[in-house]
């Protein structure tokens, strides 16, 4: 199986490394997977291996390198200049790199922020709303963090640097759609992506007592809806909305959840440990490790370098998984959209091929928004000139 013309790098210098103890993180246990150091960094032959294969790899307009964690600040400014500076030492002539970071953005001072815009770092932020919902499950070793991650904005603000706010929906916060969407619009952010919390308790193997309801979850979305449509369209940029309405006008979409199968990036361990989905980071999906293996021998196990054979099987194993619906999906309705849901989602249903854990939540927002989203989409492409 040859690998994808356009795929991106997830990559988790630190590993799970973090300044915070977020009750919901669902990265903490990849920490037992690699123990032996208090502290976890990607090394710099593993770093500058990674970019420089990347690039060479990287047939799309633009390469992308996303850095996420725990918390991939940890790893020091001097690492990301480091990081930055490999980037054009081995990019192609007019090759396009774009780098994102996202971050609990407690560690963000001005120095972070001058980085960011002077490489144009997409950043960001984890907020999940006022001070009462953000400190619920969002703690740091010293109390709550919700004043360091408003000051850490405050510095990208000041900088001019380009950032989005990443939000979590609780069981605790589920009841606060309309209340958490203004919020943050009165404080100017302009551009949202919301995110279902859908964890299991690892002993009993139930939905966690964070994991947001099904239901629940469809009430969120759909006051949130309300609120954002109420504001009127162009004021603020709500990521699955701009989905379904890209989705409409182009035939596909950006968002991983609407688009067909999971085979659109990578996930880069720090020790080089390569995985098809930061979901899926389990010793029984790893498909090999980038400075042994090309990028090819990952996706497919046929080049000479490749010493795990075994990885392409998981890789194919990993993609099929996106086709195996449940057989009551394929009288729904709303299969184009959500195509089953995602497939993290379908285990805590009870299996790869059971309905997703957010049917009723998804069905419920769907009947209730996408009508109006498809409308919009029709007046964006009459506008045209």
């Amino acid at each position: 199986m040859s690998r994808p013309r356009d795929f991106q790098l997830l990559i988790k210098p630190v590993s799970a490394d973090c300044n915070l103890a977020c009750r919901y993180c669902f990265y903490r246990r990849v920490a037992g997977m690699y123990p032996g150091a208090s502290a976890h960094r990607m090394p710099r032959d593993v770093l500058e291996h990674m970019v420089s294969a990347y690039l060479a790899a990287c047939r799309t307009t633009t390469a992308t390198f996303a850095w996420q964690g725990g918390e991939p600040l940890l790893a020091g400014l001097d690492f990301f200049v480091d990081a930055f500076g490999l980037m054009a030492a081995h990019g192609r002539g007019g090759q396009a790199v774009a780098n994102a970071v996202q971050t609990n953005g407690v560690l963000i001072n001005r120095e972070w922020a001058r980085l960011f815009v002077a490489y144009s770092v997409l950043v960001g932020v984890s907020l999940d709303g006022p001070r009462h919902l953000h400190e619920h499950y969002r703690v740091g070793p010293q109390g709550a963090a919700f004043d360091a991650v408003m000051a850490g904005i405050g510095c990208l603000r000041d900088a001019r640097a380009e950032f989005n706010l990443l939000t979590m929906i609780t069981s605790h916060s589920a009841p606060h759609g309309a209340e958490i969407y203004r919020f943050l619009r009165d404080q100017g952010f302009t551009h949202l992506q919301f995110i279902p919390c859908v964890e299991a308790d690892p002993h009993t193997g139930e939905p966690a007592p964070y994991t947001v309801a099904p239901e629940a979850f469809g009430d969120f979305m759909c006051a949130l809806f309300d609120a954002w449509r109420a504001d009127g369209v162009g004021e603020v940029s709500v990521r699955l909305f701009d989905a379904i309405i890209e989705r409409e006008l182009c035939g596909r979409s950006s968002l991983c959840q609407l688009d067909g199968p999971c085979s659109g990036y990578l996930v880069v361990e720090h020790n080089g440990d390569v995985y098809p989905c930061d979901f899926f980071v389990r010793p029984e999906w790893r498909l090999g490790n980038l400075v042994r293996d090309d990028f090819d021998a990952l996706f497919a196990g046929s080049g000479a370098q490749s010493p795990d054979r075994a990885g392409a099987a998981r890789w194919r194993d990993f993609c099929a998984q996106r086709a195996a619906n449940a057989p009551a999906c394929a009288e729904c309705e709303w299969l184009d959209l959500c195509r089953g849901g995602c497939c993290k989602d379908r285990l805590l249903a009870g299996g790869i091929d059971r309905r997703t854990y957010l049917c009723a939540g998804h069905r419920r927002f769907f009947s209730h928004a996408v009508d109006d989203l498809r409308r919009l989409a029709r007046e964006h492409m009459h506008r045209r000139p």
